[in-house]
């Protein structure tokens, strides 16, 4: 059942439980089951908020934030949730008929098993979900948004015809690229340009990344495709890009080592600025790549992992968010939005003990913001 402190607070109105929420970062609200149809909660912050098995049917959540929230047979059927933003959400068994879902962000969320009958699906971003047995039965969709950014639209110079969306996403051929030696940060990042690479060469393929699954002892990405006769050449064609890119970033590690070298004897001497998508540019003329970069945090983030929790490193942050910090970071990197990530490096290392800051991987960071 709800936590009744908690739903006392909801029903003061959003800008009580929004104050509540800025007061509290560290409560994680407890809704479960909550009996709230039709409630206005347009511009709530729902973030991690459990939300399972309660009733919101008929609610507005207008640009409500839901990211990471837990919506496990949730009813929301007939609610308003245009430009709400649904991110790293568990959406299971949820039950969205007739649901306003117009510019909703639901990347990297769980859609396994939700009923979407007769929803507005126009112009969702549905990056890296997981959608097995969901159902999409006479949606209204004009254009969706697959990349990771959400700025490219599908189709990109016209609407989808009616029951076009159910037709090619509700059961196409998938296959399944696992992970066997684990899953790092980078990975998504680079089979998203496997699949650009394939497409370029193998565009009757249709393949798309249909999820992510990053959990288990065997993680892996599932892709759709347009035809089952493609299955197994898509699947050769994923394997070989994905070796080739790997050689190509591990081809580059030298020069990266070189320029945090530069770096650790001459900071002033290498400043990097953006130069365009997919490149940073130093002074000296080399490039380094957003692969670099996240390699370079990654790098970083092992410094930490294998420093012990009662070292002077964490004397003002503990371990555990010092790793999500970074995380973050490896997530804005992978986006393209390396400044913002540079910042929460440099703003985590002022918290952190010599040990760590006087690793190559930071002074990196330390230099590109310098």
């Amino acid at each position: 059942m709800a936590n009744p402190e908690h739903l006392k607070i909801l029903k003061q109105g959003v800008d009580a439980w929004n104050k509540w929420r800025i007061e509290n970062p560290d409560i994680e609200p407890d809704l479960t089951r909550a009996n709230m149809p039709r409630a206005d909660l347009s511009g709530a912050d729902l973030s991690s908020v459990d939300l399972g098995s309660a009733d919101l049917s008929g609610a507005s959540l207008k640009g409500a934030s839901l990211v990471r929230a837990k919506l496990v047979n949730t009813m929301l059927d007939k609610a308003n949730l245009n430009k709400a933003s649904v991110r790293v959400a568990e959406v299971i068994y949820t039950y969205m008929k007739a649901t306003n879902l117009e510019d909703v962000d639901f990347s990297y969320s769980n859609l396994v098993g939700t009923n979407l009958t007769d929803a507005n699906l126009t112009g969702i971003k549905l990056y890296g979900t997981s959608r097995d047995d969901w159902v999409i039965k006479d949606v209204e969709c004009k254009y969706i948004y697959w990349d990771i950014e959400g700025k490219q639209r599908s189709p990109k110079d016209r609407n989808l015809e009616p029951r076009e969306f159910e037709r090619l996403y509700a059961a196409l051929p998938t296959i399944e690229y696992i992970f066997e030696n684990g899953m790092t940060p980078i990975d998504p990042l680079i089979m998203d340009r496997v699949v650009k690479a394939i497409i370029e060469r193998k565009p009757e393929f249709g393949i798309k990344i249909d999820s992510i699954n990053a959990r288990g002892l065997a993680p892996s990405i599932k892709f759709t495709l347009q035809n089952e006769e493609h299955k197994k050449p898509a699947l050769k064609e994923v394997k070989n890009e994905y070796e080739v890119k790997i050689k190509q970033l591990e081809s580059e590690r030298d020069r990266l080592y070189q320029l945090v070298a530069q770096a650790l004897d001459a900071p002033k001497e290498v400043k990097l600025i953006n130069a365009a998508p997919g490149s940073i540019v130093a002074t000296d003329g080399s490039t380094v790549s957003f692969e670099q970069h996240i390699h370079n945090a990654i790098e970083l983030q092992k410094s930490i992992t294998d420093e012990s929790e009662e070292s002077e490193s964490f004397a003002k942050v503990a371990k555990k968010t010092a790793l999500e910090i970074i995380g973050e970071a490896i997530k804005d990197i992978a986006k393209g939005q390396v400044k913002e990530a540079t910042k929460e490096i440099i703003e985590l290392g002022k918290d952190l003990g010599p040990i760590i800051v006087k690793t190559a991987a930071y002074v990196f960071f330390k230099s590109i913001g310098s």
